[in-house]
């Protein structure tokens, strides 16, 4: 029996606008609902499987309900502006999908859907309305059920009964007596559900009901259901459904024809909706692989170099046992010199036992015939994140292989045209491109060991890292005249792409790190965690685990009765905020602090730098991030040194482990108040650029000016108000922020932002001159030219826009310190290779830049270093830096 499914269109798409948190396009364009909606539409696909089925939406305008009533749906609020522009697309994704749509003038969607059920069933077909709706309800029979997605709740006869306390037949005098406040149906007033219910299964209909009213026991629901009779069957009549709206009367006419695979393609491409892309069956093109071949002996690799040699773009990638270039070794490497030609080049593939594949090169002789096609500076080399197929080429165990030249990487590229992109994997940024991808997963055959490519057969390797090869080239292409439009292009070539150089080499040279002296800080903050532990004991009045938050809400909340704040799923927020609050009045959540804080300081940082230390140098290597952050800044994994607290005891203590080794010495030099100096520049506020040109101490002549005393009377807690305000200002921060931050009044707050920018007007117009021009434009750009789109400045939730504002702030001062530091790292690395110094850059934290150096070569780093950095960007304002050196980074 053919099975009819009947979706209520327009209450899903404002169902999935809400349950979709806002989601936008790189461009601003608002896409959760259609996301929301796409998504129930797949679902219904996938779970039923239908053959026959229709979408029934609403029109704008009255309704001949409104004929009836004029207030019939008076309380609604207008459409959200951000939803109202994505009512199209979701008209265009039913096209696409191949859906009937239903929509009329003067009816609603839920009579189309009456009528259409009325009509079909009447011929025999079962139906099945998609809908959470209580008004559709009155459909339900023996032919009709009702199916909501979104709580995977079926409702048929009985069903219907159990929820309403009545059924289908006599839902219709039901919800005439409740009304229904969203569609301003008036209903009987004081009437709820219960009543309701009792009346109708006693009396059955309205008629009745009245007929026998006057002789009911008096109470508030009676008498009010005697004043209020036409208004009952108003109601009634507002929620009877039309079942003779213009639908087909046809079951062909709902036939599902299946989707437009090629508009589905073309509509989620522009919507940016990368994982349905991935999953759409034959919606992108699989690159040709004709013209990807196997290179297995040493003439032929003779002969490829030699005809690559004057090609002036070559794409790079490498296939290995692991993501480790200092242990892991080359599986093999794929060269391609344009989308179609391809080769690859195996050497270390093997069979299940373990032993090596005949028909390869030798690891030698490939290191020995690729060195001078890798090194040659005539030709750019691009890839997908070079800096680890770099990595591994240098590597020792690989041969040593410089890959050098200039350098083009398609994951900066995309980054660069859209630093908040969720994701940067190949295929991701590839699918843009309407190109799709083997997975890893595909070619290993699910085989889940880090060395699993090298027991890929050479023929699937092949296709697999050529098409790495010849897609990176693709993107190349594309990404160019992108870049260029948005004058991207020098900040690509001059400095992100030999910034890979820089970041690889730190890698390469890592940190040395003192066991010793880890291990005893390990023993000791484990200590006083006991001892704390023990004091959290002791003010709970019994044991529990205090790294539990559902355990020490129920403490905090329930036992110990302190004021509560919000209530997450597990349980009470027990977050930091909530801590510091709760601990002025009570001594348990101070000690949780102290414990979550020695905590976090030996499982992230002594215990992982030990875990990470290599046994035989002593060093760490940090892995460092390019394209981690939107505002530019790099991010470090493994271990992350970008979070290592500064300003406790015991972030001294972890920095004091990061040593020199015998005869050298660490130099740190460190912008001062670089962010600050940005803003200078920026705002040209007379008096900022006037202190910091006559290098005055910026936070104390900022107290001065905020609290109205001479500088000389300022106090180490009016200057620590002020430094809180300077740098509060670069990050946006409001009054309430501020507040809680000085732990004063909110009022007390806002009048120290007041007197602050009376005092600074200059930085003010700034911030108002910033966010207008973000408005106008949808992106905000670094002096060196770098964007962020900022599409959350369309948004209609007010506090998703005003976070947008403050980034809107924060991204050009941010961003600009981050771009001055990469040019600074680009000129000193030039410098050292230039005078042949031993020295060499090991860490970056923020501002910092850490560098290891032979005794011999201090003074004349010191001096180099400083000059460097502070002429890698003229400012309005002299740039700083504060030098410091010894045997390790603890200075106090």
């Amino acid at each position: 029996m053919p099975i009819l499914y009947l979706i209520d269109g327009s209450a899903y798409i404002h169902r999935a606008y809400h349950a979709v948190a806002p989601l936008s396009t790189s461009v601003g364009q608002p896409v959760n609902a259609v996301y929301g909606f796409t998504t129930i539409l797949r679902r219904l696909i996938r779970e039923r499987e239908p053959q026959y089925m229709a979408v029934a939406f609403d029109t704008r305008g009255p309704v001949f309900r409104h004929d009836l009533y004029a207030d019939y749906k008076a309380n609604r609020p207008p459409m959200p502006e951000d939803l109202a522009a994505q009512i199209e697309a979701i008209h265009e994704t039913v096209r696409a999908f191949g859906i009937l749509s239903l929509m009329a003038g003067d009816q609603e969607a839920d009579d189309l859907i009456a009528s259409a059920s009325a009509c079909m069933s009447g011929q025999g077909v079962e139906i099945v309305v998609v809908s959470g709706d209580k008004d559709l309800a009155q459909l339900v029979s023996a032919r009709v059920q009702m199916w909501d997605p979104m709580k995977n709740l079926v409702l048929d006869e009985a069903g219907v009964a159990a929820k309403y306390g009545v059924g289908p037949g006599h839902l219709l005098d039901y919800l005439a007596l409740t009304g229904d406040t969203a569609d301003n149906v008036p209903g009987v007033p004081g009437i709820g559900p219960k009543t309701a219910a009792r009346f109708i299964a006693e009396y059955g209909t309205l008629e009745v009901l009245y007929a026998a009213a006057p002789g009911l026991r008096q109470s508030r629901a009676v008498t009010s259901l005697l004043e209020h009779r036409e208004q009952a069957f108003l109601s009634r009549d507002l929620v009877r459904l039309n079942t003779r709206a213009e639908v087909p009367r046809e079951l062909a006419a709902y036939a599902w024809p299946g989707p437009d695979t090629e508009a589905l393609r073309a509509l989620w491409t522009r919507l940016e909706f990368q994982t349905l892309l991935k999953e759409l069956p034959g919606q992108r093109q699989t690159m040709d692989k004709s013209g990807f071949r196997l290179v297995t002996d040493g003439a032929e690799l003779r002969a490829l170099v030699q005809r690559l040699m004057p090609e002036p773009v070559l794409a790079v990638d490498t296939e290995t046992t692991g993501l480790d270039p200092r242990r892991d070794t080359l599986v093999g490497v794929s060269l391609a010199l344009d989308e179609k030609n391809a080769w690859y080049l195996p050497c270390g593939h093997k069979d299940p036992s373990g032993a090596r594949l005949p028909g390869q090169l030798e690891p030698d002789a490939l290191a020995a015939a690729l060195a001078p096609l890798l090194a040659n500076p005539q030709s750019l080399k691009v890839g997908h994140n070079l800096k680890f197929d770099l990595a591994m080429l240098a590597a020792p165990q690989n041969g040593g292989i410089a890959l050098s030249g200039p350098l083009y990487d398609t994951m900066i590229g995309a980054w660069l045209l859209n630093p908040e992109r969720r994701s940067l994997k190949l295929d991701e940024v590839a699918g843009e491109l309407g190109l799709a991808m083997t997975s890893f997963a595909e070619v290993t055959d699910g085989d889940k060991a880090a060395d699993a490519f090298c027991r890929v057969s050479l023929e699937a390797a092949r296709d697999y890292s050529c098409e790495d090869a010849a897609v990176a080239l693709a993107l190349y292409h594309a990404q160019q005249p992108q870049l260029e439009a948005a004058g991207l292009t020098a900040q690509m070539r001059e400095v992100e792409a030999p910034f890979i150089l820089v970041l690889a080499a730190m890698e390469r040279a890592g940190v040395a790190v003192d066991a010793a002296l880890l291990t005893r800080l390990g023993a000791e903050f484990g200590q006083r965690m006991a001892e704390i532990e023990a004091q959290i004991y002791t003010a709970a009045g019994a044991p529990f685990n205090v790294a539990s938050p559902k355990q020490l809400g129920e403490v905090l909340f329930e036992k110990l009765a302190l004021p509560h704040g919000r209530k997450t799923k597990t349980g009470w927020s027990t977050d930091v905020k909530v801590l510091e609050k709760l601990a002025l009045e009570h001594e348990l959540p101070a000690l949780v602090l102290a414990h979550r804080n020695l905590a976090k300081l030996k499982n992230t940082y002594v215990d992982r730098l030990l875990e990470l230390r290599e046994a035989d140098t002593g060093r760490v290597h940090s892995s460092f991030n390019q394209c981690g952050t939107a505002t530019g800044r790099l991010s470090s994994a493994n271990p992350n040194l970008q979070n290592l607290p500064i300003r406790t005891l015991e972030g001294r203590r972890i920095r004091a482990a990061f040593v020199a080794p015998p005869g050298a010495v660490l130099l740190s030099a460190d912008y001062s108040q670089i962010d600050l100096r940005v803003l200078a520049h920026y705002s040209q506020d007379a008096e900022l650029l006037a202190a910091f040109r006559s290098g005055a101490d910026i936070h104390r002549e900022t107290a001065a000016e905020i609290f109205g005393v001479m500088p000389e009377l300022v106090t180490g807690e009016m200057r620590r108000v002020a430094k809180s305000i300077n740098f509060g200002i670069v990050y946006g921060m409001s009054s309430f922020g501020l507040a809680r931050q000085l732990e004063v009044g909110r009022r007390e707050a806002q009048g120290f932002i007041d007197r602050y920018f009376t005092h600074f007007p200059g930085i003010r117009a700034f911030m108002e001159r910033v966010i207008a021009e973000a408005h106008a434009q949808g992106f905000v750009s670094t002096l060196a030219g770098r964007r962020r789109y900022l599409p959350d400045l369309q948004s209609k939730n007010r506090a998703v826009r005003e976070f947008a504002e403050r980034t809107a702030i924060n991204t050009p001062i941010q961003g600009t310190a981050a771009d001055i530091i990469k040019i600074a790292m680009l000129r000193l690395q030039a410098r050292l290779a230039a005078e042949k110094l031993a020295s060499r850059m090991v860490l970056q934290i923020h501002d910092e830049l850490v560098l290891e150096m032979p005794e011999a070569e201090l003074e004349t780093l010191a001096v180099l270093t400083r000059e460097t950095m502070e002429q890698a960007m003229a400012l309005a304002v002299p740039l700083v830096v504060n030098i410091s050196s010894g045997p390790s980074l603890d200075r106090d």
